[in-house]
Parts: C-alpha cells; structure tokens; sequence
C-alpha cells in the first residue's frame, strides 16, 4: 500500500547543485575508483588551491585602497600634531597675558589704595577726621 503526504508539493523543483557522488575520482595507485588515497595528493591537474584564485586586479586595488587609507591616516596624524603646537602657543599667550594682566592691576590697586590715597590728601592740606562714629542729628521742621 503506497501512502502519500498531503504536505508534499508536487511542483518542487529540482536541485541544480552537482554532486560530488556524480563525478568519478581517480586515485592515484590506479586502483578502485572509491579507493581512498590515504593522505597522498591527489593526482587531478588543474585543481588549484583557494588563495590562488585571487585575481591579480583585486591585489593591486587592495593595495591601492590600503595605500590611500595610510595617506589619510598619516595627513590626520600630522595634522592633528600641527594642530596641538596652535593650541599650546595659543595658551602660552593666554598665560602671558594673564600674568600682565595681573601686574597691571596690582599697580592700579595701589594707586588706588587708602593709603595712596591719605598720602595725596595730607599733601593737599587736607586733615584726618578721625574715627567716623559721631552721630548727626536733623531737626524735622
């Protein structure tokens, strides 16, 4: 009695794939075809090994395109090292006149600080109130 699958689809289509089963092999003692050869090379011309069906084109633009990524890379480097000596002389100057700034405005303080200040008076004429905590008083009207 023949049973058959609902699940199966009549219209599958075949395998395109060759199989290795299909194709002979040939030892090299010259013996049985399924004879294994024992982990002698085999004797077929022609077969070549992965890395050489690299074509020469792929190399020479692999080349090319690590070549210009090593360019690229040295141009960022060099200019990123151009761009740190800007920016040390750029704080070198910050520093510099941060520095003068401070000596100017030390100068001015003591212009401008009370004892400057009472010097310049008592050369004028002037004379020192003293203390200022007298009280003074306004009559309101």
């Amino acid at each position: 009695m023949l049973v058959k699958s609902p699940l199966q689809k009549k219209d599958a289509k075949k395998n395109r794939r060759k199989s290795k089963r299909n194709k002979k092999r040939t030892s090299g003692s010259g013996g049985n075809a399924n004879q294994k050869n024992h982990g002698r090379r085999s004797s077929e011309k022609g077969r070549k090994l992965p890395f050489f069906r690299i074509a020469p084109w792929k190399v020479i633009v692999g080349i090319l395109v690590i070549g210009g990524l090593g360019i690229l890379y040295l141009n960022h480097v060099f200019a990123t090292k151009r761009l740190l000596n800007d920016v040390q002389k750029m704080q070198q100057q910050y520093k510099q006149a941060k520095r003068r700034h401070a000596k100017y405005r030390m100068k001015y303080d003591r212009m401008t600080g009370p004892t400057e200040i009472t010097k310049k008076a008592k050369k004028m004429g002037f004379i020192n109130g003293g203390p200022a905590k007298k009280i003074i008083r306004v009559k309101a009207q």
